[in-house]
C-alpha cells in the first residue's frame, strides 16, 4: 500500500501535475494526522476505562474493609458502653442493696479493658501506594485520608483507660479484696463464712472516699471514649454509605 502510494506520488510530479501532487500530499498528511488523533483517543478511552475499573476496585477494598472494622467497633464500643454503666452504678447507685453476685459482676465490669483494633492493611497499602489518588471523588479521598488519625484518636483514649485501670483499680482489687478466684468466676457459691466477709469487704471498699477518687477520675477518662467512640462510629457509617453510594455510580 506505502509502494502504491508513493508510485503515485511520483507520477504525479513526472507528469507536471504540481497541484495535484500538492493537495495530495496534504490529503494525505491530514489522513495521518486524523488516524494518529483516532489511536490517541483510543489509547486515552482504554487508560480511563483501567483506570474507573481501578478506581471501582479501590473502592469495593475499602468498603469490605470498613465493613469489617465496624463489626468490631460495634462489639467493642458496646462493652465500652456497658463498661461505663457500670461505673456510674458504682457511684450513684445504691450498691448496698445489691446481692452478692451483681457485685462481682459489677467489680468485673468496671475493671475489664477493651481494646480496638481495626484492620489497617488495606487502607495503609493504599495510602503507601498511592492509589488513594485513583478515587475521583475529592470528599471522600479526603475523609479516607483522615480516617487513621480519628481511628488513632479513639485507641489513644482507650490507651490511657487501660494504663490507668491496671494501675489503680487492679491494683487496688488485688490488695483490697479477698474474694475466691472460683467465687469470681461463679464456678461455685459462697460458703455462709464468705457471704459475711465478702459482703462486710465490698461495703467498706464501696463506700472508701479513694475508691470513689479512683472512680470518679475513671468514669471521665470513660466519657471521653464514649465521645470519640461516637464521632468514630458516626464517620464510618456515613463514610460506607458514601461507598456504597460511589460504587453504585462507577458500575
Amino acid at each position: 500500500m506505502i509502494k502504491f502510494f508513493r508510485k503515485f506520488r511520483q507520477n504525479l510530479l513526472s507528469e507536471g501535475k504540481t497541484g495535484k501532487y500538492l493537495k495530495y500530499a496534504i490529503g494525505e498528511i491530514v489522513l495521518v494526522v486524523v488516524g494518529i488523533l483516532i489511536a490517541l483517543q483510543i489509547n486515552n478511552w482504554n487508560q480511563n476505562n483501567q483506570l474507573k475499573k481501578e478506581e471501582l476496585k479501590t473502592l469495593k477494598s475499602l468498603h469490605e474493609s470498613i465493613r469489617i472494622n465496624i463489626a468490631e467497633f460495634d462489639q467493642i464500643f458496646g462493652a465500652q458502653i456497658t463498661r461505663n454503666n457500670s461505673l456510674n452504678e458504682f457511684l450513684f447507685g445504691t450498691i448496698s442493696n445489691q446481692n452478692l453476685v451483681h457485685l462481682d459482676s459489677l467489680i468485673k465490669k468496671n475493671v475489664k479493658n477493651y481494646t480496638f483494633d481495626p484492620s489497617m492493611g488495606i487502607y495503609n497499602s493504599m495510602i503507601n501506594s498511592g492509589k488513594i489518588e485513583l478515587i475521583s471523588n475529592d470528599s471522600i479521598k479526603i475523609r479516607i485520608s483522615k480516617l487513621y488519625d480519628t481511628v488513632k484518636d479513639y485507641q489513644e483514649i482507650e490507651d490511657e483507660v487501660t494504663e490507668y485501670t491496671k494501675e489503680h483499680l487492679e491494683k487496688y482489687f488485688i490488695e483490697n479484696y479477698s474474694i475466691h478466684p472460683e467465687v469470681l468466676a461463679q464456678l461455685r457459691e459462697r460458703t455462709n463464712e464468705e457471704e459475711k466477709k465478702d459482703k462486710a469487704s465490698y461495703n467498706k471498699n464501696f463506700n472508701s472516699q479513694e475508691v470513689k477518687n479512683m472512680y470518679i477520675l475513671l468514669l471521665s477518662k470513660m466519657s471521653e471514649v464514649i465521645t470519640r467512640g461516637k464521632d468514630l462510629e458516626s464517620e464510618y457509617y456515613s463514610l460506607i454509605i458514601d461507598l456504597e453510594n460511589e460504587i453504585k455510580t462507577k458500575k
